[in-house]
């Protein structure tokens, strides 16, 4: 992706922020240091502002640094966003849980559900989803990315686990791309979809039951109907 390829850079170069400097190159440990920086500033303003709204001067502002060197540590703008909204996600990502494998087919997946759950209703997720669904008839590539990253991220994890599972015999040999695809719209889609428009909230008791629900409701229908799938 060029520079500019979503967006327009802005104008000129931005002057670093007011407050004391160290004369010099930074260290090397401050230099690694950067990207997360800029990482952050750019994280709060488009979870704060949008897309759109948010400038490189302001996030440059942010992290303390000057436009340039966002180009040089990260990229332009639509590379910030991509790059704030992969560090973001990859992060949530990381509390997904399988549960221990010697735990049974359906408490592997209830627990994957609940911990899934908990990160597509996570307020600034809510915020992401928000902004890339009323900018990416604009910016097509910011749909890509969502799907690349909450689809795609979050679907591999599943299908991995329903491949174990059928290598240990406890999961039909079905498509295990499409049993996942239809799990994971199962749990996500109401209570997703109710969060986003307020209509209600959904404590952890309230998850626990629907993910129970779903996670039942889909074994029931993968199984042949002479087996029994737990």
């Amino acid at each position: 992706m060029t520079p500019g390829s979503i967006i327009s850079a802005g104008r000129g170069e931005e002057r670093p922020s007011a407050g004391p400097r160290n004369p010099g190159r930074p260290t090397l440990h401050a230099a690694a240091a950067l990207p997360d920086r800029i990482l952050d500033a750019a994280q709060d303003l488009f979870l704060t502002q949008g897309f759109e709204a948010t400038s490189l001067n302001q996030i440059a502002a942010g992290a303390g640094v000057t436009k340039r060197t966002l180009y040089v540590k990260v990229g332009d703008k639509s590379e910030i966003f991509a790059a704030a909204v992969r560090r973001m996600l990859d992060r949530r990502r990381e509390k997904l849980d399988d549960a221990n494998t010697a735990n049974s087919l359906t408490e592997r997946l209830v627990s994957f559900g609940e911990s899934l759950l908990t990160v597509v209703l996570d307020p600034d997720v809510l915020r992401l989803y928000r902004i890339l669904v009323a900018e990416a008839p604009r910016f097509p590539a910011l749909a890509t990315l969502m799907e690349e990253q909450t689809a795609h991220g979050v679907h591999r994890r599943l299908v991995e686990l329903l491949r174990d599972e059928a290598r240990r015999g406890r999961f039909p040999p079905i498509d295990p791309g499409m049993a996942a695809q239809f799990l994971l719209s199962m749990i996500i889609w109401s209570p997703q979809r109710s969060v986003l428009f307020g209509l209600q909230p959904w404590d952890p008791a309230r998850r626990s039951r629907w993910v129970s629900a779903a996670v039942r409701l889909f074994l029931e229908g993968c199984q042949p109907l002479d087996d029994h799938i737990g």
